[in-house]
């Protein structure tokens, strides 16, 4: 067993060695005490666990009271013991309030720069928050534009359909005029096949030529799956030469593009038929006229 100033002088090798602060000679007496100590070993590793976890601690970790004691009583022996002759003396217990002073310095820089660190981080976190809103709402701005300009698109679809239905609602009517009112026009009317249809149909065409215009009026309108349907005969064939629109007064207006030369048909008619039947012979006839 150990006297007490052995004691002591182990209980300093053990704090300088946890510090990190023993010379050559030191620490093989260090080495030594370790080998035949388990104590010794246990006690040192204490002190080092203490010593590494001073920069997470709010105030200075401190060994048992017992070892400060005898650590401070033995530092100031082995200080007078190993101090030459000629120089000044120093008190005695100079070390450990040394080694304090060190350790709260330390201890407070380390708190200071924990809490700046802290303080970027929290700065960091909110300027991260912050970039997160302002792309969530530029997010926001961009489906919002991408919505807005695929309404667009379809507004100028629907635009353009409606224009090109007007162009060529004009191409029909400048047609139509050219035909009516050009000289050498030839007319044929086509009259109502039952009695009680006030429906008539006028006929405009050129001798030698496939195109006609056919004028209608009076027609009644028709259930959605009915059309009337405008036919040119040659007595032996019927050839379907387009549907009839007609508006809500009862008007409508049809080109007829024929297969050859209008006047080498013989017979025109309007039919009712189902509006997906193109068969001839199947509908009523409700005007005809002869060419």
């Amino acid at each position: 067993m150990m006297d007490s100033s052995e004691q002591e002088q182990t209980d300093a090798l053990l704090a300088a060695a946890a510090l990190g602060s023993l010379d050559p000679a030191d620490l093989a007496a260090l080495e030594q005490v370790l080998a035949m100590s388990p104590t010794a070993r246990a006690e040192l590793q204490q002190l080092r666990e203490t010593v590494a976890l001073l920069p997470y601690a709010a105030a200075p970790a401190e060994p048992p009271s017992h070892v400060r004691d005898r650590l401070m009583a033995r530092i100031a022996a082995d200080q007078a013991q190993r101090m030459p002759p000629t120089r000044s003396p120093r008190p005695a217990g100079w070390l450990v309030p040394t080694i304090l002073t060190v350790l709260v310095v330390v201890i407070i820089g380390l708190g200071g720069l924990t809490l700046t660190l802290q303080r970027q981080v929290a700065t960091l976190a909110a300027n991260n928050q912050q970039l997160l809103t302002a792309i969530g709402e530029l997010q926001q701005a961009v489906a919002a534009g991408e919505a807005q300009q695929a309404q667009l698109s379809r507004q100028l679809a629907r635009y353009e359909q409606q224009i090109a239905r007007l162009n060529e609602q004009i191409a029909q009517e400048r047609l139509l005029v050219s035909f009516v009112s050009a000289p050498g026009v030839a007319t044929r009317e086509l009259h109502p096949t039952r009695a009680g249809l006030a429906a008539r149909g006028e006929m405009y065409m050129y001798p030698g030529e496939s195109q006609a215009v056919v004028v209608f009026s009076g027609l009644p309108p028709l259930q959605p799956d009915r059309v009337y349907r405008f036919w040119l005969s040659d007595g032996t064939q019927r050839i379907a030469a387009g549907t009839v629109q007609v508006d809500a007064a009862g008007f409508a207006t049809l080109i007829v593009t024929a297969p050859r030369e209008v006047n080498a048909f013989t017979e025109v008619m309007v039919t009712v038929e189902p509006a997906t039947n193109a068969s001839p012979g199947e509908g009523e006839v409700i005007l005809s006229g002869t060419l």
